[in-house]
């Protein structure tokens, strides 16, 4: 994602776990927003706000561990939709103002993709079983069927792409992708809603809190 935004739009965004920033630039932003739960996605809309550049530098490469239970991936995607959350309330009206409007779109786009996907996973699921149940139908003839697969193996021969990448494309890997979209991507229905209630009804305190990480066995 990151390589195709920078080679169309000269744009990229600071990573969480990968990225150098001057310090001088930081302390004259004001350093940083301790309330920002994704401080990475927030300091990026200050940089641009300032002027600066943000560069793509694809030879950085660096490794992180994703979470190994079901648990401790929930609390820190929750952590993440209520930091964008957080990002889209500080920053909804100035990020249209940002020059080149192609940057300001995407950075709005960044800011809100966890509710452009919420949206489209649950009308996704609401045409899927409405229309497996025959409760509705679309009266203008057209192939819908294959559009619908079409679309579906779109999905995952992108993420094969991805995999290919990292010499990840195993059998087994495919296999789990072609699941994901009824699994994992069913997941983040439920952590938009929490952290939308965390944050919109029970108003918790924006709070940062590490990971888990697991111990990995020496190769």
């Amino acid at each position: 994602m990151q390589t195709g935004l920078w080679r169309l739009l000269r744009v990229a965004t600071l990573p969480g776990t990968n990225y150098l920033i001057r310090r001088s630039i930081l302390e004259k932003l004001g350093g940083w927003d301790e309330r920002a739960l994704t401080e990475d996605a927030e300091l990026s809309i200050r940089v641009y706000q300032a002027g600066y550049l943000i560069k793509f530098v694809p030879y950085a490469v660096t490794w992180e561990q994703e979470p190994e239970t079901l648990p401790v991936w929930f609390k820190q995607r929750v952590r993440w939709a209520r930091g964008n959350n957080y990002v889209l309330e500080k920053y909804f009206a100035q990020v249209f103002r940002i020059r080149p409007r192609a940057l300001g779109l995407e950075l709005f786009y960044s800011m809100a993709v966890y509710y452009i996907f919420f949206i489209a996973i649950l009308l996704s699921d609401f045409l899927f079983a409405t229309s497996l149940m025959g409760l509705i139908q679309i009266p203008v003839p057209g192939p819908y069927k294959e559009v619908w697969i079409l679309a579906y193996l779109l999905f995952v021969l992108e993420i094969i792409i991805a995999l290919a990448g990292e010499k990840e494309d195993t059998p087994g890997n495919i296999f789990l992708i072609a699941l994901s979209y009824f699994t994992y991507c069913q997941l983040w229905i439920f952590v938009v809603i929490k952290g939308a209630y965390d944050d919109f009804i029970r108003k918790r305190e924006h709070v940062w809190v590490k990971t888990q990480r697991f111990r990995v066995s020496e190769p």
